[in-house]
This record gives structure tokens, C-alpha cells and sequence, in this order.
């Protein structure tokens, strides 16, 4: 990895890719060597990809550092290509955040991460779980039959719909199961492009207006 951080040092200055100090850290210098790697031996990405995609970070990315933002951009180029997947990525992510946090207080999720979403809800009380059987609706089965053919045609994963329904906010908590399952997969569809927000509200007052048997 020295070798490659070197080399870069003696190429052509890019304001894009920062130059890692002797004393930088050795993530710091890794990310600048998966650049490399990325770029220069495997021409996957480029330095253009990599000054649009720093552009378009935004003012929230704006207190992060050179190779903070170095890492974030490739990441982002790479999920754009369709290279690395954004819900796995998240899975990666919380897992190494509870590995390196510990548990040594045994302090509930929320408590250890600012970023704890609406779904982290593991040791808070729940309250009563109705156990009475009921027959699944039909509009119910029907979801699970959409959701297992749109996964066989390869327009959604199990960490996409797990995102999706994570990202839904305030109505995790206000939908039931399959209303939020509905409701993210119809997200999900149509940040992919393979919906509209339009045609859903058109068809969905279409329904609305059909008559009742």
C-alpha cells in the first residue's frame, strides 16, 4: 500500500484526490490507494466521476475532511454504476459501528448511536402481542406475490425493501406491517424510476372513485 501511495505522490497533482501526509492515518491512506486502484489499474473509476459526484455531496457533507469526502465520492460513483449495493452497504456499516462501539454497558442502540432509526426498537417496551389468528387479507397476499416477483425480475432486494422501510420516518410507526411494506415498495419503485408519483396518485384515486359491490 506504501508503494501505491508513493507513486500517486509523484503523479500529477489532482485537487480531487488529496495527498496523504507521512503522518496520515492508515484509513486515510487506504482510501487514496482504492482510488488508485479503482482509477489508474482498473479504469472503473474516474477522476471526472469522482468531481461530479464531490460536487453533488451537498452542504450537509460540507464539515468533512479531504479523504472523508475522497471516500464518500467513490462510494458514491460505485453505487451509481450499480457496483456496489447501497442497502448491503448499510447492513456493512451498522455492524462494524456495534463491533467497534461495544456493548459494555449493555446500553440500549438509541442510546449509543445519534443516527438510531425509527426501527431500532430492540429493549424498549412494546406492549401486548395479539396472538388471536386471523386470516391474512387478500390485498396482504397479494403483496408477498409482488414482492417475490419484482425480486425474480431483479427490481428489488431484500436490503432495498429493508431501506425502504427504514426510511419511511414518522408512518414506521403509524403503518401496520403490510401498509409499510406497501408503502415502501412503492418508494422504492419509484426512486428507481420504474414508477411515478403521479401514475400511483392517478391510479390510487382511480380506485378510490371505483364503486363498492
Amino acid at each position: 500500500m506504501d508503494n501505491v501511495v508513493q507513486r500517486m505522490a509523484t503523479a500529477a497533482p489532482l485537487d480531487i484526490i488529496p495527498r496523504p501526509p507521512a503522518d496520515a492515518l492508515p484509513w486515510e491512506k487506504l482510501s487514496v490507494a482504492l482510488v488508485d486502484i479503482l482509477g489508474g489499474m482498473q479504469q472503473i473509476v474516474t477522476v471526472d466521476e469522482l468531481k461530479r459526484a464531490d460536487a453533488a455531496l451537498g452542504d450537509s457533507y460540507r464539515g468533512l475532511s479531504s479523504f472523508e469526502r475522497l471516500a464518500q465520492t467513490a462510494v458514491n460513483v460505485l453505487v451509481a454504476k450499480g457496483l456496489v449495493e447501497e442497502g448491503d452497504l448499510r447492513v456493512r456499516m451498522a455492524r462494524l459501528a456495534v463491533s467497534l462501539a461495544g456493548d459494555k454497558d449493555r446500553a440500549h442502540p438509541k442510546a449509543r448511536f445519534s443516527n438510531a432509526g425509527v426501527n431500532d426498537i430492540g429493549g424498549l417496551p412494546g406492549g401486548p402481542i395479539d396472538r388471536r389468528h386471523h386470516e391474512a387479507a387478500d390485498w396482504e397476499k397479494l403483496l408477498v406475490t409482488l414482492g417475490a416477483v419484482l425480486s425474480r425480475r431483479q427490481l428489488r432486494t431484500v436490503h432495498e425493501s429493508r431501506r425502504a422501510v427504514e426510511e419511511l420516518g414518522a408512518d414506521y410507526n403509524r403503518l401496520a406491517y403490510f401498509e409499510r411494506t406497501a408503502q415502501a415498495l412503492a418508494n422504492l419503485l419509484c426512486e428507481k424510476g420504474v414508477l411515478s408519483r403521479d401514475e400511483v396518485a392517478v391510479r390510487m384515486d382511480t380506485i378510490r372513485r371505483k364503486p363498492t359491490k
